[in-house]
């Protein structure tokens, strides 16, 4: 018997695992959170809120069904402002209903490179 790999979660199904307090482990799709992470890497998202993550912490945020994990810049009384790692300019602004996650990634120097170069950059 040959061993198949599992295929990817879909990012509406990952949403409402996360929705449900469950961590899931989903592939990065796009390139903007190098050099941190490339596409194609397993990301471990664990469930979070805006009111428990902090500047510089990486969150998932439910886009209508799409999962969009970038660093959060800050966060105000309603809403949740983004970037991703490699992007020069900040998302719009989202509601705080749209964090759902945080992804665990290992402490290293190039996570804490990445943190700084993206916090100190404007």
């Amino acid at each position: 018997m040959i061993a198949r790999a599992r295929p990817p979660l879909r990012p509406t199904l990952a949403a409402a695992l996360l929705r449900e307090g469950r961590t899931v482990d989903v592939p990065l799709g796009g390139a903007s959170m190098r050099p941190l992470f490339t596409p194609g890497d397993t990301l471990r998202i664990t469930p979070a809120r805006a009111e428990t993550v902090k500047p510089g912490d990486i969150v998932a945020v439910d886009l209508d069904g799409q999962l969009l994990v970038h660093r959060l810049v800050y966060k105000t009384a309603t809403t949740v402002v983004t970037r991703g790692d490699a992007c020069a300019s900040c998302d719009p602004p989202l509601p705080r209903a749209t964090v759902i996650g945080r992804v665990d990634a290992a402490p290293s120097p190039r996570m804490l490179y990445a943190t700084l170069r993206a916090l100190l950059r404007r």
